[in-house]
């Protein structure tokens, strides 16, 4: 059996509410050449029994079951160790996607297809609107720093070869600000990326957990994501790294 096109991971603690939308919109996909695989973090709630309800008789979804919950992070290494898509996708168990998610990251990689990376647009939490552009990498990293491409990893479709040829993972001993840090490290080996402005994906504003990162929290974990990625050395630290 061939690989698919698209590998997507979904992270998932405690999602009683949200779950359903968030699969739903995938089985949804007008691309149909995807796997999806469901990572239940060792859920308390009902989230375990409405995925499997949720993606019966569906052979693309996949569970990963964690026995102790071991946060966001190590969700996310697990999908990503399983996934054999030529495409990673990441969506968050509360966040739901368009029918034309992975549509739109297909056609901007054919579209040029020397790019390392597809950023799209999004509803809700700090989106910055932007016309379509290529991103050199130092743009990119400007822009994952602070501006449209952002730090996060449910706006964009990596390329899952350069993934495991340098064996990225994500910080699982940090847990905020993990998906920037990613973001960094894969940018180390992009040299072109296409932003496209469709806004395909929905991240769902919880206003308590994430208040619970505005001020302080923000800046100290910042200051642990910067020494970490300045203790790696990489490319990708240019001036405007190193200054922070």
């Amino acid at each position: 059996m061939s690989a698919p096109l698209f590998s997507v991971v979904v992270p998932a603690y405690n999602q009683h509410k949200f779950i359903d939308s968030c699969l739903t919109s995938l089985q949804r996909q007008t691309l149909t050449d995807f796997e999806v695989f469901v990572v239940d973090d060792c859920s308390t709630d009902d989230t375990g029994e409405q995925i499997a309800a949720l993606i019966k008789g569906d052979d693309r979804f996949h569970v990963i079951t964690h026995a102790h919950n071991r946060g966001v992070s190590a969700a996310r290494n697990s999908g990503m160790a399983a996934a054999k898509g030529k495409y990673l996708c990441f969506v968050d168990g509360d966040d739901w996607v368009e029918p034309d998610f992975l549509a739109t990251f297909l056609a901007a990689y054919q579209a040029a297809p020397d790019t390392q990376l597809v950023v799209c647009g999004h509803y809700g939490y700090l989106a910055v609107p932007s016309p379509a552009k290529t991103y050199s990498q130092k743009d990119l990293i400007a822009n994952i720093n602070f501006g449209t491409v952002g730090g996060f990893s449910w706006n964009k479709a990596f390329i899952r070869s350069i993934i495991t040829t340098h064996h990225l993972k994500f910080n699982e001993d940090i847990d905020f600000l993990e998906d920037q840090l990613f973001a960094f490290r894969y940018a180390n080996y992009v040299q072109s990326s296409e932003y496209v402005p469709d806004r395909t994906y929905h991240y769902r504003w919880r206003f308590r957990s994430n208040l619970a990162h505005i001020g302080i929290p923000f800046f100290t974990a910042r200051r642990k994501m910067m020494k970490i990625l300045k203790q790696e050395n990489k490319q990708v630290l240019n001036e405007d790294l190193n200054n922070q």
